[in-house]
């Protein structure tokens, strides 16, 4: 009788922590975003995906994350992109180092050679995978924004942590998302924040 009662003792507390952290999991908060007060998106027709600066330490993610992020924004169907090589071209004969050194005036001049209304710069903070014997998860900080070819100003900024993994994950054991697969994700509600 005393182990029945304890079985049932404990698959309350189970169900008790399962309901906890599915709560917990809703209420994580989204990316932080930034819209300029007088942006119209609206007018933003063309865009160009600038190659985005990694900080993160980590080769290649910023090739990689790029490559998502031009997945994901052409999913929108919002914007008419640019082609990247037609971007590649054009960044070559710049020479102010990284697309976050380029000024006003060379984000201006870089718009009208690309013949683009918007210019999307991202920036890698983190991407770290720390799986193993840990059991960690990825962790993601990305940041963007948009810039206004006209006028040279961020209309839209927003940026996003995800960090390890989920507590739903480490309560049942089952595995949790790829980096790749995490990152995708970051970007999704990252883009989003346009749509609202």
């Amino acid at each position: 009788m005393n182990l029945r009662r304890n079985g049932v003792n404990r698959i309350r507390q189970l169900l008790t922590i399962a309901v906890l952290a599915t709560i917990a999991s809703a209420c994580a908060s989204g990316p932080t975003r930034y819209l300029h007060p007088n942006a119209d998106l609206g007018a933003i027709k063309k865009v160009a995906v600038l190659p985005f600066e990694n900080v993160s330490g980590v080769a290649g993610s910023s090739d990689k994350v790029h490559k998502l992020f031009l997945v994901e924004l052409l999913s929108l169907e919002i914007f008419d992109v640019v082609e990247p090589g037609a971007v590649s071209k054009v960044i070559r004969g710049e020479t102010a180092g990284t697309p976050d050194q380029l000024t006003p005036d060379d984000l201006k001049r870089i718009g009208k050679a690309l013949g683009a209304d918007g210019l999307f710069m991202g920036q890698i903070v983190d991407y770290q995978d720390p799986r193993g014997a840990a059991g960690g998860g990825p962790e993601i900080t990305l940041q963007f924004r948009l810039v206004e070819v006209t006028s040279g100003a961020t209309i839209w900024s927003t940026s996003e942590t995800r960090a390890g993994v989920k507590v739903s994950t480490r309560l049942f054991g089952v595995s949790g998302d790829s980096i790749t697969e995490a990152t995708r994700k970051v970007i999704q509600r990252q883009l989003a924040t346009l749509l609202k």
